[in-house]
């Protein structure tokens, strides 16, 4: 599991809010870690010329549905990703992640752009929701990379697009650490 973060508000809370605090954080980090990819899709563009990524193989993975309870999904094989929205400044990263509930519906979130990949911020993952991949998209050509509109290989834009395999329960939310 995860490390917690505990930030200085919750520590200056008498004991039985701090107590409460805890469960309610234990609460929400158990539950994301239910909805996890079993198998990954291997990520690539549909086709040339295209704005679509798809899952080149079967994906498996498990979500909450409304009631809390578990539920095991799969995809086919060359399933479309939801269609990406949202434009990346030329010269800037983002990512956009992919995301799978438990009526098998297919969404994407896209970060907040930043001047370099490590300055990039994640998108707040939905806890009920399975995180299938994502890909990190670095226009270097003559433009902004529109997501929908701009090729994933567009040879003018150069969107740079890296393609990341989902694994397990990633989420950039749970991997901070304990704060004082």
């Amino acid at each position: 599991m995860a490390q917690l973060r505990i930030s200085a508000e919750i520590l200056a809370l008498p004991e039985k809010k701090i107590l409460a605090a805890l469960a309610t954080d234990l609460s929400q980090h158990y539950q994301t870690e239910q909805a996890v990819l079993l198998v990954s899709g291997a990520l690539a563009i549909k086709a040339g010329g295209g704005v679509l990524v798809k899952a080149v193989n079967a994906t498996y993975a498990c979500a909450l549905n409304a009631a809390g309870q578990v539920v095991l999904l799969t995809k086919v094989a060359n399933t479309d990703m939801a269609a990406l929205a949202g434009t990346v400044t030329n010269a800037k990263f983002n990512v956009f992640c992919f995301f799978q509930d438990s009526a098998g519906t297919l969404t994407t979130l896209m970060g907040v752009e930043a001047a370099t990949i490590g300055a990039v911020v994640f998108p707040t993952f939905p806890t009920n929701k399975a995180w299938m991949g994502m890909i990190i998209v670095n226009p270097t050509g003559a433009g902004n990379f529109v997501g929908g509109t701009t090729p994933l290989d567009d040879v003018g834009v150069i969107p740079n697009v890296v393609y990341v395999n989902g694994i397990s329960s990633f989420n950039p939310s749970l991997l901070a650490s304990v704060v004082a």
